[in-house]
């Protein structure tokens, strides 16, 4: 068994046809079909059911898709690693969202007054982040919670309190603090393709259930801050990230009943390089 067999079988797990899957490929169908029964008779046993309605994977089957996406997931992140490594030379290429970006270089910084290979700070798009930890496309993150884990290891090295934005206009914009019960009902910006688990903690509803109303789509903090500035919701931040939004026409006030920040380091579980443990051990010392 070879990685090229995995990545025949693994398309016509997700393909659901043979024809579909050597399409995929680029191959003939009989010849994708040829490599399959080579794998099937390696492992001695049938890894999909063939039928009318296509290929569905037997038991045996559904077993090595688990085992398979991490194989090749892990050799696609080792080549991604040795490819930058040909391009860039021997540098820890670490990111952080746009929110956390102030953070990130001064923890670049603060690593590269100490030790060689030098870490390069790049600005990630929050929706492929973590994904670029898992190929390899990138080292090390910043990344808070909650976020996709699969695959990645990670520690906490700062909790943030989180506050509540709210239009000047607010009835409750003059208060010293707030409940995030006395929110429920409100209306909050949601991020574009933004998973649940990370809808709930921006709408202050992962720890209850409130009610809330669906606010303007915004992609970064700016469009954040002027859909609250606006009138057309309120919204919850880290403390920190306060200096990096436009805060004109808004009130800053501090609420209770929110889960808090978290900001983790994050790495690849397959990770084996010491200079990603020696960026990672430099983060926890330093708390960012």
């Amino acid at each position: 068994m070879d990685l090229k067999h995995l990545r025949y079988f693994l398309a016509v797990a997700t393909e659901g046809t043979f024809t579909a899957a050597a399409q995929r490929l680029g191959m003939t169908q009989p010849a994708l079909s040829r490599a399959i029964r080579a794998l099937e008779d390696g492992v001695g046993t049938a890894l999909f059911a063939r039928g009318h309605r296509g290929a569905e994977l037997t038991a045996a089957g559904r077993m090595l898709a688990e085992d398979a996406r991490g194989i090749d997931e892990y050799a696609r992140a080792a080549i991604a690693r040795v490819a930058r490594f040909g391009q860039d030379g021997p540098r820890l290429r670490v990111t952080a969202r746009a929110c956390d970006v102030a953070t990130l270089q001064g923890l670049v910084d603060s690593y590269n007054e100490q030790y060689e290979p030098h870490a390069v700070a790049t600005v990630a798009d929050w929706q492929v982040q973590a994904d670029e930890l898992r190929t390899g496309a990138a080292d090390v993150g910043l990344l808070r919670v909650p976020f996709e884990s699969r695959g990645l290891d990670s520690d906490p090295v700062r909790i943030d309190e989180r506050v509540a934005l709210l239009p000047r206009s607010h009835p409750l914009a003059g208060r010293e603090s707030v409940d995030r019960a006395e929110l429920a009902g409100e209306a909050f910006p949601r991020w574009v393709g933004m998973p649940a688990a990370e809808t709930a903690y921006w709408t202050g509803t992962d720890r209850v259930a409130y009610e809330w109303r669906p606010g303007p789509l915004v992609r970064n903090g700016a469009e954040y801050a002027s859909a609250v500035r606006l009138g057309q919701a309120v919204g919850f931040v880290p403390r920190t990230l306060l200096p990096e939004l436009p805060l004109t026409g808004i009130s800053v006030v501090p609420v209770s009943g929110l889960s808090p920040s978290e900001l983790h380091v994050v790495w690849a579980a397959t990770a084996t390089s010491p200079d990603v443990a020696r960026f990672v051990r430099h983060a926890q010392l330093t708390g960012v």
